[in-house]
C-alpha cells in the first residue's frame, strides 16, 4: 500500500473497524491477529461516539 502512496494505518484502522461492528471480537482478534482484550476496547469505541476513538488514537501517537 505504501509504495501505491496509501495511507496504511487508517485503512487498517478503517477495516477494523467495519470488522468489529459485524463480527464478535473474538473473531477480529483472530483475523487481524490481535489481543482479545484489544478488539474487545475496538468494540467499545465503535459502539460509543468519534470522539473517544479519536481521542484514543491521539494519545497513542
Amino acid at each position: 500500500m505504501k509504495l501505491h502512496g496509501l495511507p496504511g494505518v487508517s485503512a487498517r484502522n478503517t477495516a477494523m473497524m467495519e470488522a468489529i461492528i459485524d463480527l464478535p471480537p473474538i473473531v477480529v482478534s483472530d483475523l487481524f491477529g490481535i489481543h482479545p482484550n484489544t478488539a474487545y476496547a475496538w468494540a467499545q469505541y465503535a459502539q460509543n461516539s468519534w470522539a473517544e476513538y479519536l481521542e484514543a488514537v491521539q494519545s497513542s501517537d
